[in-house]
């Protein structure tokens, strides 16, 4: 017997919507005042979850689930005709993980950018110009050879040779070499 296949919706699930199911229940109780139909409401929603088309474009799933439980609660207060002298409550701002980088992140970001910025200005100026042109400029291949007076595939071998020296100085065992004398630094690379 063959295992069943795990959806990619049913991954989906399982990661973003289920690990948070206490407070959708909790949040479903304040609304509702009953812990029956709190739980009823929060298997609706993921009943409704899964028949939904775009579930891959939900930037932020709990977020989502916490409004389409909202809405369920209120609709179901509709529904039932009673009137409450209670306001519903606003929606919870829970403690939901921020996807914005930490200042680590940041501060790593920023000092990347100066080691790539420093190896571009590095780079040979015909492999500088060539790779500022292509990758940061967007210009084509052959307006950028016509422009510089060389054929195409002169223009290639200098991106080439551009990119691949690029990726040398980037590479973190170079970071070691760099920081050795000239003279033992060629007895490694050559």
């Amino acid at each position: 017997m063959t295992p069943p296949q795990v959806r990619p919706i049913d991954r989906w699930f399982i990661d973003e919507v289920l690990p948070r199911e206490r407070s959708y229940l909790d949040y479903a109780r304040r609304l509702v005042r009953s812990d029956d139909e709190a739980g009823d409401v929060v298997q609706e929603v993921y009943a409704k979850l899964f028949t939904l088309d775009g579930w891959t474009a939900i930037a932020n799933p709990p977020g989502y689930v916490m409004r389409m439980i909202h809405n369920l609660a209120i609709e179901r207060v509709r529904q039932a005709r009673v009137v409450t002298m209670q306001p519903l409550p606003a929606p919870v701002l829970f403690d939901i993980a921020d996807d914005t980088p930490d200042s680590f992140r940041i501060v790593a970001a920023q000092t990347q950018m100066v080691r790539v910025q420093q190896a571009i200005a590095a780079l040979p100026e015909r492999c500088r110009v060539a790779l500022v042109r292509r990758r940061f400029a967007e210009e084509t291949p052959r307006e950028i050879a016509s422009d510089l007076g060389i054929s195409v595939s002169t223009f290639e071998k200098r991106l080439a040779r551009a990119v691949e020296l690029l990726t040398h100085a980037l590479t973190p065992q170079n970071r070691c070499l760099e920081e050795q004398p000239a003279d033992e630094r060629e007895k490694v690379l050559f």
